[in-house]
């Protein structure tokens, strides 16, 4: 079954998509018309320090990439052979590449403000129109490592992860976010879990992978994409059933909407050219979070000639290896593995338009398809077919001019994953979102100036206008359900009591003694929420003294919304006329609604439609400056925000200072605080209505009206004039260069403390409020290492590059998520002593791998034709407590049963390999394999007997056409 959905535009958004990005696009040049293209001059003139020694050329150029973030073209044979000269010091740019190439005979052709081309001197022809005619060149950007920090030495906490580095850590799957399993404080992996079998949900879901970073929930980072934040404020979990609820229930609730998640678009790894992660001693210039930022950098036009390429790959459940982990190891229920097939295919063409404006477009999609059984009481006996599907459409249009560079992009993600529940007909329910984005960003380069004797230099002003809307759904069909009794059996004998003749073309008699077969027939109705979002914001940053400064506001105006358009009923009890001998030849209805001569509906549940609403305004400023002294540097700022909802004036200092005792090491301390209140979860929960129930009678076989039960009070969960929640950090780090092969290295702690956390209290049996009452911790040793390898001396081998890292963590916190009740509701039996969830998670610590290993190696090999990427994570073997499944009754209170478990060590290991068939200038065809879990591990994973099947090692296979 295809999935499909109801009110959704995915057509009219595209054209909007289309016609904005080309209106703007049309804008900018009519602005840029009279601008000529800009020259070498035009080039930043910030220095940075640099320390490259003479090497050989290609090596030296990708040092100076990495130094700089720039864009360099040329031919490989142009730089073969050739040693480059030392750079050192406090230079620009330009001069330091310059300097590079002095004696190599090589000339400079400046394309843009970050960007040049090579040639070799003397030999460039020039076209008719004056322009240099230049060979076929390749282009380099950062080598594919894991970068620790950033120009700023106070970044300790950040990490950038690109090419090969990027491509070993996918494991095939295409999600953007699987680049971050097993980074430093990153966590995504639950050991404790003992029911990690695989589901038809699990094996279709093409949304992003939810992590935690540095203790965080996993909805409480800030996903930022090319410079927009793309993060769900009208939340990602309900307070009225979590996502398993589609597995283990035969119903489902009516209230809840499925499928959300934190993120509202969901990036394709295809397109992304960077990952950068900030788990501790973020700037002021970030915040709306409590757990880590994450940037995505997608590709940049191409500026020197039109380029295009085409990607598609394919899994399937034959190439994937299944894995029994019950604890018996037995399939005692003869459950069937789960069939699957995933694609992915995309499309990238850029190129410039004019000397001075260039453009990209990009298409992703990816799709999955898998089938389950149909319950054995439907005549109808094929299997049930669900299928997911995820499309990412994306167009930038850059612009260099005299005004400065002007930057035009539209994105539009639309995702429908299929459930059916296999107790209930034909009730497919598709849990759907689209998306849409876009940005308007102009970058002015100001020059030098004196304001009241102070030299200001380096002045730079980003603007960013963005416009975001976003829509998630639970598109169930009909707005009502029946439930229909099919038969009555005598439990000791298995005699039928009364079989019902109205139903035999699709509801039969189930096998085996149960008393009664039940059918249900319907749909679950339709839902959405979702959320429309302005956003203004202006930075500017430079020179002063003896560092930078920053200074930053910025204006976000959100529109939220939940709704149910029409109302839902569902009719959940039937009478049947066996047990009414009197009433003779049948029933009668007279009419009334769900009623027939052999049974009629004697309850229902009506859920009422509703339309909420919320607006929120959101103002944030900061400032913030970094001055070195000698071997002394301060960074220190300060972050605003306010928002009409909270009402709080939340400040959060931002402090780290770091002291150089000699070259290339470097000791720092910092202190920050993290704000998260930028949310309208809480608003649009509290007002839905709760259901009210209804029942109905017979009086001689006559069907009489229905009649209101009682009412229940809605949801409540006020956040506003509660404080707002916040995590205070204290981190120490010691980085550096090792002397002998000259990597980078980081050892890190970190300590944070959640505080005036949000925690569910119940004030009556069917309604409960927020309070600040929850709290949490996270502590962590960290330690990575990464390097670019010398390759010279090894033939055939271009480039290698090495990162690894060990994490040594652990956590508390109150309850998994606001809504939970585990302060207070959850009861847990360890060692003869009874705990509360939250008293439990503080007395044990982190349950989950306290200490974890990660190392990566990107290669290329043979004029860079041959690629591999590997990716290594090893999760160090220890003592801690596991569900036994068990549970027993303490004082009347339900109690799980825990006990101590020895967790055992586990090592997987991801391989990506590519292989260039096919070169001929730009033009070239590569065939690539990627394979998940290489050996096959199973670690501590467990499952049980209604889902015994695991997944370890998956085949991704390949090709990429590029011209």
């Amino acid at each position: 079954m295809a999935v499909q959905g109801r009110k959704r535009s995915g057509k009219n958004v595209v054209s909007l998509l289309l016609a904005s990005t080309i209106l703007g696009y049309v804008g900018v040049m009519a602005v840029s018309a009279s601008a000529e293209a800009q020259q070498s001059g035009s080039v930043a003139s910030a220095t940075v320090g640099f320390n490259i020694p003479a090497q050989p050329l290609g090596k030296a150029l990708n040092s100076f990439i990495k130094s700089t973030g720039w864009q360099i073209g040329y031919s490989s044979a142009l730089v073969d052979g050739k040693q480059s000269a030392i750079v050192s010091g406090k230079l620009t740019p330009e001069t330091a590449l310059r300097t590079l190439l002095s004696g190599t005979g090589i000339e400079i052709r400046m394309t843009g403000p970050k960007t040049a081309s090579l040639l070799a001197g003397g030999q460039a022809a020039v076209g008719a129109d004056g322009a240099i005619l230049l060979e076929a060149i390749q282009v380099q950007s950062k080598s594919g490592q894991s970068v620790l920090g950033t120009s700023s030495i106070a970044d300790t906490g950040t990490t950038t992860i690109s090419g090969g580095q990027l491509n070993g850590r996918t494991g095939g799957s295409g999600d953007a976010n699987s680049v971050l399993r097993n980074m430093a404080n990153v966590q995504y992996q639950n050991d404790v879990s003992t029911d990690s079998g695989i589901t038809d949900q699990s094996l279709i879901d093409l949304k992003p992978k939810e992590v935690s970073i540095s203790g965080a929930r996993v909805y409480e980072n800030n996903f930022i994409l090319n410079g927009m934040e793309i993060n769900n404020l009208t939340g990602s979990v309900d307070q009225f059933r979590s996502e398993s609820y589609l597995i283990t229930s035969s119903s489902t609730d009516f209230n809840n909407m499925f499928g959300l998640h934190s993120q509202t678009i969901y990036v394709p790894v295809d397109f992304v050219s960077g990952t950068t992660v900030i788990d501790s001693n973020a700037s002021a210039r970030y915040g709306n979070f409590q757990g880590g930022v994450v940037m995505y950098d997608l590709d940049n036009p191409s500026r020197d000639r039109w380029r295009a390429s085409v990607t598609t790959d394919y899994t399937t459940s034959d190439w994937a290896k299944f894995n029994l982990l019950t604890p018996t190891g037995e399939n005692s229920n003869d459950v069937a593995r789960n069939d699957y097939m995933r694609r992915r295919s995309s499309v990238s063409v850029s190129g410039p338009v004019t000397d001075n404006i260039a453009v990209i477009g990009q298409y992703s999609t990816q799709s999955a398809l898998t089938h389950k059984d149909r319950s054995t009481k439907y005549v109808d006996t094929s299997r049930i077919e669900e299928d997911s599907k995820s499309d990412f459409y994306r167009l930038q249009a850059v612009a260099e001019t005299d005004l400065g560079d002007f930057t035009l992009e539209g994105i539009y993600n639309e995702y429908g994953q299929l459930w059916e529940n296999w107790i209930w007909r034909d009730t497919p329910l598709n849990m759907g979102s689209e998306s849409f984005a876009t940005k308007l960003q102009h970058n002015y380069d100001f020059e030098d100036f004196s304001l009241g004797g102070v030299e200001i230099s380096n002045v730079k002003l980003k603007s960013i206008l963005s416009y975001k809307k976003s829509n998630s759904f639970n598109d169930g069909g009909a707005n009502e359900a029946r439930v229909y009794n099919q038969n009555l059996v005598r439990t000791s004998t298995g005699e039928i009591l009364w079989f019902s003749k109205e139903l035999d073309d699709w509801c039969q008699k189930e096998p085996g003694t149960k008393t009664v077969t039940t059918c249900i027939d319907g749909g679950l109705g339709y839902k959405e929420q979702g959320q429309e979002q302005w956003s203004l914001s202006e930075e500017l940053t430079g020179d002063v003294f003896l560092g930078s400064f920053t200074l930053g506001a910025v204006y976000t105006n959100t529109d939220a919304y939940r709704r149910r358009p029409e109302e839902y009923t569902y009719n959940l009890a039937n009478a049947i006329i066996h047990n009414f001998p009197a009433v003779g030849s049948g029933f009668v209805c007279n009419g009334a609604d769900n009623c027939s001569p052999e049974q009629f509906a004697i309850t229902k549940q009506v859920f009422s439609a509703y339309d909420i609403s919320k607006r929120l305004n959101e103002f944030n400023v900061y400032g913030e400056v970094d001055q070195t002294w000698e071997r002394l540097n301060v960074r220190a700022g300060l972050r605003a925000s306010y928002d009409d909802y909270m009402r709080n004036l939340d400040l959060a200092p931002r402090f780290v200072t770091t002291i150089t005792p000699f070259e290339d090491f470097s000791i720092a301390a910092g202190f920050n605080r993290y704000y998260n209140g930028a949310t309208l979860a809480y608003p649009l929960r509290e007002l839905v209505p709760r259901y009210q129930l209804w029942t109905r009678t017979q009086s001689g076989g006559v069907v009489g009206p229905w009649n209101p039960g009682i009412t229940q009070a809605p949801y409540e969960n006020t956040a506003s004039g509660l404080e707002t929640p916040y995590n205070d950090e204290i981190t120490f780090a010691l980085s550096g260069k090792d002397p002998l092969l000259d990597g980078q290295w980081r050892l890190r702690f970190l300590d944070r403390r959640a505080r005036e956390q949000f925690a569910s209290e119940k004030i009556t049996s069917t309604s409960s409020k927020l309070t600040n009452d929850a709290s949490g911790a996270y502590q962590s040793i960290t330690g990575e290492y990464s390097k670019d390898l010398d390759t010279g001396d090894i033939e055939a081998l271009d480039a290698l590059s090495f990162n690894a890292s060990v994490t040594w963590s652990r956590s508390e916190m109150s309850n998994n998520t606001y809504f939970e009740t585990s302060l207070d509701d959850n009861f847990i039996l360890y060692h003869d002593q009874s705990y509360t969830e939250a008293g439990f998670s503080v007395v044990t610590g982190n349950m989950d791998i306290p200490i974890r290993f990660q190392a990566g190696f990107a290669s290329s090999w043979f004029d860079n034709r041959l690629n591999v990427d590997v990716s290594a994570n090893y999760n160090l073997g220890y003592r801690g407590a596991r569900d036994t499944g068990d549970t027993i009754t303490i004082s009347g209170l339900q109690h799980a049963i825990y006990e101590d478990y020895d967790f055992s060590p586990t090592l997987t290991i991801d391989l990506s390999t590519s292989y260039e068939v096919y070169k001929s200038k730009d033009r070239g065809l590569t065939f690539n394999m990627k394979v998940g879990n290489l050996f096959n591990e199973t670690g501590n994973a467990k499952t049980n007997v209604a889902r015994p099947w695991s997944i370890g090692r998956t085949v991704w296979v390949g090709a990429k056409a590029t011209f």
